[in-house]
């Protein structure tokens, strides 16, 4: 099982991970488990509670995430950190979510700002 567990943490490290949620085909996933004789929703909890792994299992893709800590950035490491994605991005991007944002109606906002709470970003 351990071998399974670090193929499974070397891709997603492939692919991102951490910094990056990543995705991989759940039908996929069980099989490869089912034939070397595991069972992938024990590999999950072991990735969750050992390795520090979040997953959400989809009918078609398991999104793998980094798990949050209860530690709770500062504000101003969090402003630092939307600087830093903003400044990666290009004008065209920047001006699109500045007009997707302002074509949201109060509700929208309302719960786009709710969400960022939830999320830590705000």
């Amino acid at each position: 099982m351990n071998d399974f567990i670090n193929n499974i943490l070397n891709i997603l490290k492939s692919n991102g991970f951490p910094q990056k949620r990543v995705s991989l085909p759940t039908e996929k996933m069980y099989e490869v488990a089912d034939k070397k004789g595991l069972s992938f929703n024990r590999v999950l909890e072991i990735l969750r509670d050992e390795h520090q792994v979040d997953s959400e299992v989809g009918s078609e893709k398991i999104i793998f995430s980094a798990k949050a800590t209860q530690a709770n950035p500062s504000q101003e490491d969090m402003m630092k950190q939307a600087q830093e994605m903003m400044s990666k991005m290009s004008p065209e991007e920047l001006a699109r979510i500045q007009e997707m944002f302002m074509n949201m109606s109060p509700e929208e906002k309302e719960e786009l700002m709710k969400k960022g709470k939830e999320l830590g970003l705000i």
